[in-house]
């Protein structure tokens, strides 16, 4: 049945979230796999023996689903994105979960359809009501899991065929959905759910396809006579626009094309500036899966692996050999460039199955990273096995996040020491002499940064959580985030601090937060003396562009003159300006 939009033929202009740069426009495709009321099928189960076997034979076919979106995902693209689909799978292979649903078939008497409904509801509330964006956004995958044992279990298929170009626009999408439509007609995404770390925005990024979220269920109030544009750069969603609005992003779309292009074609260059100081610059990753990301997008290693995600992908401890195959492959692939393998950073909003109470009152200052690593040294010594015997493979340095005292860095090396005492009894290889990193994150670690610079090898200022704690401020909570700003002076005198005391202990030091990947936050930061800088891969071509551009002398003047400024939006506008006297055609870019 054909929904009436709920907006007249003249332009509405929204602001929604953007996850994976670009623009796009065209025609919208309403995505709608899910077209089940469940309160109005059968709950009561006449024989619960049957819907077991009825749940067995669903779990089958969206195993086979999901191999067979994998297999083309990997004919298409190769192994980039196939953990993702292993991750999907593990959770219809995790025997817990399984025998939970069929035990509440059998004790409820109820129909396999209203179980896996009820139990998987569960799971996704649980998850998605935590704090961490990482943890909360793998609720999408046990909803999009709930969905198709669904679908699987009252015999619907799902129909993924384009007939036109079009804007995808859907309550959510899986990864699976995401790679079963004609990437040809695929102009862009627009979901109602989603973020940054979903594993179809993973894909979406991968693919290089515009995707906003836009929060207010666009999916219910848009009819396929609509003309959407996306804004994959700011949020913007522009439907119906009028023949002004349509021209203008057509021109800022061939803008941007012509600007990627360019910096495409200049991405195999140094990061040089014009003064010849060579800036180093590397990539972050969430996942096994983006291990390639460095040699595509010519950076200079991989600056932070957060390793957290391969325990909480699958929500248990992975064994000593899983973790090393993982870290192996990681290695071998950027031999001899970098690796920084992060520690795990769960505890907290994100715990292991089986460890602890699974909620704090306040856990980003609660039970996580260093502290909980401490706490279960065979959790942390199993990881660090594994780090050492991949470390003979090529360039690891180890990093601790959350560091807040020496006595946690002391610790650590105690337990390392430990760890390679263990793999000498098994006549393991490793390497005895890997570097030993710390996050900068905690007002504690930077103050403290000249003793830190005597017992460590490396710094890696993380200033999402260092501004964070800085300006104690939640900048997941709405009603604060606008305070939330690294120009804030306090936080830049912290960052310039850590710098100057790993110059002069004369240990590396390298930037991993989003703000570094900012053209006007690299100025000032190249002024304060920093000279290597980790980000989102997507983001290295521009960085590029801008260090080429950037006489460090004058970032050092930059830095004098933000120095007497007050105020985060004085020192933001100042920085600002800057750059696009130096660079204009970024302008747009911001």
């Amino acid at each position: 049945m054909k929904t009436k939009s709920k907006f007249p033929k003249k332009e509405v202009i929204l602001e929604g979230m953007p996850t994976s740069p670009g623009i796009a426009m065209g025609p919208v495709y309403i995505f709608n796999p899910y077209p089940i009321n469940i309160s109005e099928l059968e709950s009561e189960a006449k024989d619960p023996r049957q819907e077991i076997l009825l749940f067995d034979r669903a779990r089958r076919r969206v195993l086979e689903q999901l191999k067979f979106a994998q297999e083309n995902s990997e004919t298409s693209y190769g192994d980039k994105f196939s953990d993702i689909f292993e991750t999907q799978q593990a959770f219809l292979n995790d025997q817990v979960l399984m025998d939970e649903i069929k035990k509440a078939i059998q004790e409820k008497a109820q129909s396999a359809v209203h179980v896996v409904a009820e139990i998987l509801a569960q799971k996704s509330d649980y998850f998605i009501n935590l704090e961490n964006t990482y943890f909360r956004e793998r609720a999408f995958d046990i909803i999009d899991l709930k969905q198709k044992l669904i679908l699987a279990l009252v015999g619907i298929n799902i129909d993924y065929q384009l007939s036109r170009p079009s804007i995808v626009l859907a309550e959510s999408l899986s990864p699976s959905d995401t790679v079963h439509f004609n990437r040809k007609f695929i102009l862009g995404f627009l979901t109602d759910k989603g973020g940054k770390t979903a594993h179809a925005t993973i894909l979406a990024r991968g693919l290089r396809i515009p995707a906003v979220v836009n929060r207010i269920s666009l999916s219910k109030l848009v009819n396929r006579n609509d003309f959407i544009i996306i804004d994959g750069f700011k949020g913007t969603i522009i439907i119906n626009p009028t023949d002004e609005t349509l021209e203008k992003y057509q021109r800022l779309q061939q803008h941007y094309q012509n600007l990627d292009k360019d910096l495409i074609e200049t991405a195999g260059q140094k990061a040089v500036t014009p003064d010849g100081q060579e800036i180093q610059l590397l990539v972050n990753i969430e996942l096994p899966n983006e291990v390639d990301d460095n040699k595509n997008y010519f950076a200079d290693g991989i600056g932070l692996f957060r390793t957290e995600n391969i325990f909480l992908q699958h929500n248990y401890e992975p064994d000593e050999e899983t973790q090393f195959q993982i870290y192996t492959k990681i290695v071998e692939k950027n031999a001899p460039d970098p690796v920084v393998i992060r520690t795990i950073d769960v505890g907290g909003d994100k715990m292991i199955e089986g460890f602890g109470p699974q909620r704090e009152l306040n856990p980003y200052l609660g039970w996580r990273a260093i502290r909980f690593c401490l706490d279960r040294p065979e959790i942390f010594k199993t990881q660090l096995r594994a780090i050492l015997r991949a470390s003979v493979l090529g360039n690891v340095i180890i990093l601790i996040p959350m560091v807040s005292s020496l006595e946690e860095v002391v610790q650590t090396k105690a337990l390392i020491q430990e760890a390679q005492n263990e793999l000498k009894a098994k006549n393991l290889r490793f390497n005895d002499n890997v570097p030993l990193g710390i996050m900068i994150e905690t007002p504690a670690a930077a103050i403290y940064a000249d003793i830190f610079a005597r017992h460590v090898d490396y710094f890696s200022i993380g200033t999402n959580d260092l501004t964070q704690y800085v300006l104690a401020i939640d900048r997941t909570n709405d009603r604060v985030a606008r305070y939330y700003n690294s120009f804030n002076p306090a936080v830049l005198l912290l960052m310039h601090k850590t710098i100057q005391a790993a110059k002069k202990r004369n240990i590396a030091v390298s930037i991993c937060g989003e703000f570094g990947a900012l053209p006007e936050a690299i100025a000032v930061l190249l002024g304060m003396g920093l000279r290597s800088f980790s980000m989102s891969p997507q983001f290295i071509p521009r960085a590029k562009k801008v260090i080429r551009s950037l006489d460090t002398r004058k970032c050092v003047d930059l830095f004098n003159e933000v120095k007497k400024l007050n105020t985060s939006i004085q020192v933001e506008q100042k920085c600002r300006e800057f750059v696009r006297e130096l660079i204009p055609d970024l302008n747009s870019r911001d």
